[in-house]
């Protein structure tokens, strides 16, 4: 008798716990509300890791391939401006680096060392600021003259702005092409030659070949291994292409990589012992020069560390805090 009671003790506390637990399990997987509930929160987890991700995304951002530099500038995020910057007397990248307070500092247009001139065109807030035609080496001298009409419409990167909507749009093209509709030149810097997408060595005398199509004359050492600048466009971002010395290259190898790289255009700037870079955010900064002594230059690209209005009165700023 004392068994039997003891076994329906034990059969009462048992059997609530087994159908309160069959209860608890058909109110999690079969009623909305709590299925749904739980969906919820795991994607809630998963928007946030997706924002914290991309938030990390740069703005500019740079790749070293055994000495060839890439610099993207997603101009989406652009936090700053693309911009050309350009001196009087000549001057070092560093030089301007330490005096804007930019975050990158890129060699531009080709000069006249010896009297301080430029050889390329430069247009800022809409206005020419440099002109060739200002260059008396340039413009008297008599070998050159026959072939002042390419020189001076050599390739310009320019960065053009929508009359109705104020839009940026980057475009890489001959000096003398027609500017695209609704829009106009708000910066440019002359360099050249094009590389993509097309080579355009003969176009824009850097090399001048006999009737029978025999070189017979180089500038910029173009078909010589050099250290170069070279930018492009892809979906309207720009790249900066930096070929350093450790990796040196010709003109026309430089137009198959960046066309292998799938470039919508591009085109190439001062080499040689003229390129150089310096960039704030990564510590970075490339002196070309044999010697590692800076060489003094005319124009340059920047990218400032905010929207400014006026691209030659910058102010030296710590980038922690403009960021």
């Amino acid at each position: 008798m004392q068994k039997l009671v003891l076994f329906i003790i034990l059969f009462c506390l048992i059997t609530p716990v087994n159908v309160f637990s069959a209860e608890v399990e058909v109110t999690l997987f079969d009623i909305p509300m709590q299925k749904n509930f739980f969906k919820t929160a795991s994607e809630k987890k998963n928007i946030n890791k997706k924002t914290v991700k991309e938030n990390k995304i740069q703005d500019i951002t740079v790749t070293n391939n055994n000495g060839l530099y890439i610099f993207k500038i997603d101009t989406k995020r652009l936090k700053g401006d693309i911009k050309p910057y350009y001196v009087t007397n000549l001057t070092t990248n560093e030089e301007v680096y330490n005096e804007t307070g930019a975050r990158l500092v890129i060699n531009a247009g080709f000069f006249d060392p010896k009297n301080h001139q430029t050889v390329s065109y430069v247009t800022l807030n809409g206005q020419v600021v440099l002109d060739p035609h200002n260059n008396k080496n340039l413009m008297e001298n008599k070998h050159l003259q026959p072939y002042l009409d390419k020189i001076l419409n050599r390739s310009e990167f320019r960065i053009l702005k929508s009359d109705a909507t104020g839009e940026l749009k980057y475009d890489i093209t001959a000096h003398n092409s027609p500017i695209q509709e609704g829009y106009k030149i708000l910066h440019s810097i002359q360099g050249g030659p094009g590389l993509v997408p097309d080579l355009r060595l003969s176009e824009e005398f850097f090399v001048l070949t006999d009737k029978n199509g025999k070189i017979i004359n180089e500038s910029a050492s173009s078909l010589s291994k050099y250290a170069r600048t070279l930018v492009g466009i892809k979906d309207n971002d720009v790249y900066f292409v930096i070929a350093t010395t450790e990796y040196p290259i010709t003109l026309p190898e430089a137009s198959e990589l960046l066309k292998e790289q799938g470039f919508e255009k591009a085109m190439a700037f001062d080499g040689g012992g003229s390129v150089s870079v310096d960039f704030r955010d990564k510590n970075i900064h490339i002196i070309s020069e044999k010697n590692q002594t800076a060489r003094k230059l005319k124009s340059f690209f920047i990218i400032t560390n905010v929207k400014q209005s006026n691209p030659q009165e910058y102010l030296i700023q710590n980038y922690d805090n403009a960021n």
